[in-house]
């Protein structure tokens, strides 16, 4: 890689940002599309400075991971619509009228990662696992899908019952069943009295049977279970007879690549989609908002798989 006065500059930040798999993936399409550019790690402790960092230093683009998804968001000039109803933004660049502006990459990189995986999402009921942030990212992307419901599965009631209003609030998003696997009592009465009933399909439900899961045909787990390092890293979100045969499950959880829950997936055969397609995909559509130019996915696939090899 030629660095030189003309090198276009784009990264990464956060804090801390530890091990990063997105600046392998990003140079090695800058070094296929013969483009001079680099794309770097910044760990950075506060953002005040940040807007007139990047004016000075000529940066173009920046991807934004933890803790700044949320607070970045008061130093952009233009937010796209579909982050502004995630709520956090994940890509920020100069754009061609010189404002800064935000976009959030995750969800629509995990609904390109079940695209091209063959995985149909129209009509389909769909059960996402989680209500956190990568949760949030993921319904709302997948809600411009047209799928015929989707199901929240979570443990804590008030975020999902916050996720499920947000999502409802666009009355052309399919209908949401809420699943909750903790707390005694049943929500039914507090999401009537939080939202308008008229053209909005509720349900929430006390999860106590699989059978309940039998409906969906696709099974998203956005929560941390199974990941190497964390406490949680032997346990699967759910059980051998919590799936059936006919669903694909999708794993976001990318290290290790076969996760509890996706062993436990390919054992039932079903169909399984594992966690780094959207840690690809979702850099795909940054460098593609970075450059304007088509990415070459294999060459960014072949980076990424090989960074995580290192950690795995």
């Amino acid at each position: 890689m030629k660095i030189d006065a003309h090198t276009q500059i784009y990264g990464i930040i956060g804090n801390p940002l530890g091990h990063t798999f997105s600046p392998a993936m990003h140079n090695a399409a800058y070094a296929d599309r013969k483009i001079n550019a680099v794309y770097l790690a910044f760990p950075v402790k506060n953002l005040i400075q940040l807007k007139y960092s990047m004016k000075q230093w000529n940066i173009r683009g920046l991807s934004v991971t933890i803790p700044y998804k949320i607070s970045i968001r008061r130093l952009l000039d233009r937010i796209d619509p579909l982050a502004l109803q995630i709520g956090s933004v994940n890509t920020i660049l100069w754009g061609k009228t010189g404002l800064l502006e935000g976009y959030n990459t995750d969800g629509p990189g995990a609904v390109m990662a079940l695209k091209k995986s063959q995985v149909a999402l129209a009509g389909k009921k769909i059960l996402i696992i989680g209500s956190g942030g990568s949760a949030r990212s993921i319904a709302f992307a997948i809600a411009q899908e047209k799928p015929a419901e989707i199901g929240i599965m979570a443990r804590n009631p008030m975020m999902a019952m916050q996720l499920a209003r947000n999502l409802t609030l666009n009355r052309k998003n399919p209908k949401v069943n809420l699943l909750i696997t903790e707390g005694k009592q049943s929500l039914q009465k507090s999401i009537f009295e939080l939202i308008p009933q008229s053209g909005h399909k509720w349900t929430s439900l006390r999860y106590n049977d699989p059978e309940m899961l039998r409906e969906y045909d696709l099974i998203i787990n956005t929560t941390p279970m199974g990941m190497k390092g964390s406490p949680a890293s032997a346990g699967s979100p759910l059980a051998a007879r919590e799936l059936f045969k006919h669903q694909t499950v999708f794993d976001i959880v990318y290290n290790p690549a076969q996760t509890p829950l996706l062993k436990i997936a390919k054992a039932k055969k079903c169909n399984i989609v594992l966690g780094y397609k959207m840690l690809l995909y979702q850099g795909v559509l940054q460098f593609e908002l970075f450059t304007g130019k088509t990415a070459p996915i294999k060459a960014m696939e072949k980076a990424l798989i090989a960074e995580i090899r290192k950690v795995s």
